[in-house]
Protein backbone atom coordinates (compact mmCIF):
# COMPACT_ATOMS: atom_id res chain seq x y z
CA UNK A 1 0.00 0.00 0.00
CA UNK A 2 1.50 3.46 -0.83
CA UNK A 3 1.59 5.91 1.34
CA UNK A 4 0.77 9.49 0.20
CA UNK A 5 2.92 12.57 1.49
CA UNK A 6 1.85 16.39 0.91
CA UNK A 7 3.95 19.44 0.61
CA UNK A 8 3.01 22.85 1.49
CA UNK A 9 2.11 23.64 -1.54
CA UNK A 10 -0.28 20.98 -2.28
CA UNK A 11 -2.19 22.02 1.52
CA UNK A 12 -2.21 25.53 0.23
CA UNK A 13 -3.75 25.45 -3.18
CA UNK A 14 -5.93 21.90 -2.77
CA UNK A 15 -9.52 23.96 -1.43
CA UNK A 16 -8.53 26.32 -4.32
CA UNK A 17 -8.93 24.12 -7.16
CA UNK A 18 -12.70 22.71 -5.85
CA UNK A 19 -13.75 26.09 -5.23
CA UNK A 20 -12.90 27.34 -8.63
CA UNK A 21 -14.78 24.25 -10.29
CA UNK A 22 -17.69 24.94 -8.43
CA UNK A 23 -18.36 28.74 -9.11
CA UNK A 24 -17.24 27.93 -12.52
CA UNK A 25 -20.57 25.37 -13.03
CA UNK A 26 -22.73 27.65 -10.89
CA UNK A 27 -21.56 30.69 -13.44
CA UNK A 28 -22.19 28.08 -16.31
CA UNK A 29 -25.82 27.29 -15.09
CA UNK A 30 -26.72 31.05 -13.98
CA UNK A 31 -26.17 31.99 -17.79
CA UNK A 32 -27.71 28.92 -19.59
CA UNK A 33 -31.19 29.62 -16.90
CA UNK A 34 -30.83 33.13 -17.34
CA UNK A 35 -30.76 32.53 -21.41
CA UNK A 36 -33.37 30.24 -21.12
CA UNK A 37 -35.81 32.32 -19.04
CA UNK A 38 -35.05 35.10 -21.63
CA UNK A 39 -36.05 32.68 -24.52
CA UNK A 40 -39.41 31.32 -22.96
CA UNK A 41 -40.14 35.14 -22.56
CA UNK A 42 -39.97 35.62 -25.98
CA UNK A 43 -41.56 32.86 -27.19
CA UNK A 44 -44.41 31.99 -24.80
CA UNK A 45 -46.22 28.64 -26.66
CA UNK A 46 -42.97 27.37 -27.29
CA UNK A 47 -42.34 24.93 -23.80
CA UNK A 48 -38.77 23.59 -24.68
CA UNK A 49 -37.46 26.56 -23.12
CA UNK A 50 -39.52 26.82 -20.11
CA UNK A 51 -38.38 22.86 -19.45
CA UNK A 52 -34.85 24.08 -19.76
CA UNK A 53 -35.54 26.55 -17.39
CA UNK A 54 -36.83 23.99 -14.42
CA UNK A 55 -34.01 21.71 -15.45
CA UNK A 56 -31.45 24.33 -14.87
CA UNK A 57 -33.17 26.57 -11.83
CA UNK A 58 -32.80 22.32 -10.46
CA UNK A 59 -29.56 22.28 -11.40
CA UNK A 60 -28.61 25.69 -9.67
CA UNK A 61 -30.32 24.25 -6.52
CA UNK A 62 -27.83 21.03 -6.70
CA UNK A 63 -25.16 23.63 -7.07
CA UNK A 64 -25.50 25.67 -4.39
CA UNK A 65 -26.07 22.42 -2.17
CA UNK A 66 -22.74 20.78 -3.29
CA UNK A 67 -21.31 24.12 -2.53
CA UNK A 68 -22.50 24.27 1.07
CA UNK A 69 -21.42 20.50 1.32
CA UNK A 70 -17.92 21.76 0.21
CA UNK A 71 -18.05 25.45 2.23
CA UNK A 72 -18.71 22.82 5.68
CA UNK A 73 -15.84 20.73 4.38
CA UNK A 74 -13.36 23.25 3.50
CA UNK A 75 -14.11 24.71 6.76
CA UNK A 76 -12.97 21.54 8.59
CA UNK A 77 -10.60 20.90 6.49
CA UNK A 78 -8.83 24.44 7.05
CA UNK A 79 -8.74 24.43 10.75
CA UNK A 80 -6.82 21.10 10.36
CA UNK A 81 -5.07 21.90 7.42
CA UNK A 82 -3.95 25.67 8.86
CA UNK A 83 -2.34 23.68 11.71
CA UNK A 84 -0.07 21.62 9.07
CA UNK A 85 1.19 24.24 7.26
CA UNK A 86 3.50 26.50 9.94
CA UNK A 87 4.20 22.89 10.98
CA UNK A 88 6.00 22.48 7.42
CA UNK A 89 7.30 25.36 7.83
CA UNK A 90 9.05 25.33 10.72
CA UNK A 91 10.20 21.77 10.20
CA UNK A 92 11.54 23.41 7.42
CA UNK A 93 13.21 25.72 9.14
CA UNK A 94 15.02 23.95 11.90
CA UNK A 95 15.78 21.46 9.57
CA UNK A 96 17.43 24.28 6.98
CA UNK A 97 16.05 22.91 3.88
CA UNK A 98 13.40 24.63 1.93
CA UNK A 99 9.66 24.02 2.54
CA UNK A 100 9.79 21.63 -0.59
CA UNK A 101 12.13 19.22 0.43
CA UNK A 102 9.72 18.74 3.33
CA UNK A 103 6.19 16.59 3.20
CA UNK A 104 3.51 15.01 5.78
CA UNK A 105 1.46 12.34 5.26
CA UNK A 106 -1.11 13.75 7.08
CA UNK A 107 -3.25 16.26 6.35
CA UNK A 108 -4.71 17.33 9.62
CA UNK A 109 -1.40 17.74 12.65
CA UNK A 110 -1.79 15.20 14.94
CA UNK A 111 0.40 13.00 16.78
CA UNK A 112 2.77 10.28 15.24
CA UNK A 113 2.65 11.51 11.74
CA UNK A 114 5.03 10.91 9.68
CA UNK A 115 7.35 13.86 8.08
CA UNK A 116 9.81 13.34 5.08
CA UNK A 117 12.52 15.73 5.27
CA UNK A 118 14.25 15.49 2.08
CA UNK A 119 15.35 11.46 1.89
CA UNK A 120 14.43 11.17 5.56
CA UNK A 121 12.00 10.60 7.81
CA UNK A 122 10.53 11.46 10.83
CA UNK A 123 7.79 10.61 13.26
CA UNK A 124 6.23 13.88 15.60
CA UNK A 125 5.39 13.28 19.12
CA UNK A 126 3.51 16.36 19.60
CA UNK A 127 3.26 18.33 23.16
CA UNK A 128 -0.70 18.30 24.95
CA UNK A 129 -1.34 22.07 23.33
CA UNK A 130 0.13 21.52 20.11
CA UNK A 131 2.91 24.40 20.37
CA UNK A 132 6.20 22.06 20.70
CA UNK A 133 6.93 19.16 18.42
CA UNK A 134 9.71 16.33 18.87
CA UNK A 135 11.02 14.30 15.65
CA UNK A 136 12.64 10.98 16.10
CA UNK A 137 13.96 9.15 13.20
CA UNK A 138 11.97 6.36 11.88
CA UNK A 139 12.66 3.92 8.73
CA UNK A 140 9.79 3.11 6.46
CA UNK A 141 9.02 -0.57 5.58
CA UNK A 142 7.32 -0.01 2.18
CA UNK A 143 9.06 2.65 0.44
CA UNK A 144 6.35 3.01 -2.04
CA UNK A 145 5.56 6.55 -1.39
CA UNK A 146 3.52 9.48 -3.62
CA UNK A 147 4.37 12.97 -3.43
CA UNK A 148 0.91 15.27 -3.68
CA UNK A 149 3.35 18.58 -4.05
CA UNK A 150 0.90 20.34 -6.93
CA UNK A 151 -2.92 20.11 -8.11
CA UNK A 152 -1.96 20.11 -11.66
CA UNK A 153 -0.38 16.47 -12.00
Amino acid sequence: MKMTFYTLQYLQNQREVNQLVIYSLGALGLFILLFAILMYSRNRFDTKYRDISIIMLLVMFFLFGLSYSNYEQHRTQTLSTSQVQPFLRSVARDEGVSTKDVAVNSRSLVDGIIVKVKDKYYRVELSVDRNSYKLARTHLINKDITIQDDLTR
